[in-house]
């Protein structure tokens, strides 16, 4: 059975890697949070990220673009060992972004992020949000291939 629960009834490191990793950039947390073999799922990345480092260098070169980055945690659904969660992200367009230079606009995207939990540790993520929102938010579409 899906459970639905509020944003701030529980803090799991499913709320943790939003609101203190990516919000923050304190990547640090990611060896408590995650397990060894983690796999993270990102619509903009041509492979998924296997383990924990790739992943904090890949939070590093979005931060670098959007400094003020900040995830704001939703709903959250829990089911068995699966949890999902929705948050929306707002951050300021201060660097380059997969190629696209600065353009210092203000952005608003939201997304779910949905967890497999082994041991108390996020095990694999799938990151799905907005893309095209922030591409049209940026004025600029990557070529698509």
């Amino acid at each position: 059975m899906t459970t639905p629960r509020e944003s701030g009834s529980k803090v799991t490191p499913a709320h943790l890697i939003l609101r203190e990793v990516w919000s923050t950039g304190d990547v640090a947390l990611i060896d408590d949070l995650l397990t060894d073999d983690h796999v993270h799922h990102e619509p903009l990345l041509p492979e998924p990220l296997e383990g924990r480092e790739p992943l904090k260098e890949w939070i590093e070169t979005v931060r670098e673009g959007a400094p003020d980055l900040t995830k704001t945690v939703g709903e959250t659904y829990v089911d068995g060992d699966a949890v999902i969660v929705t948050y929306t992200a707002t951050a300021t367009h201060e660097g380059d972004i997969l190629g696209i230079a600065p353009t210092g606009r203000s952005i608003e995207v939201d997304g779910v992020y949905v967890h497999q939990v082994e041991d108390g540790k996020l095990a694999e993520t799938t990151d799905s949000w907005d893309a095209f929102g922030l591409f049209a938010q940026l004025g600029a579409f990557p070529e698509v291939r």
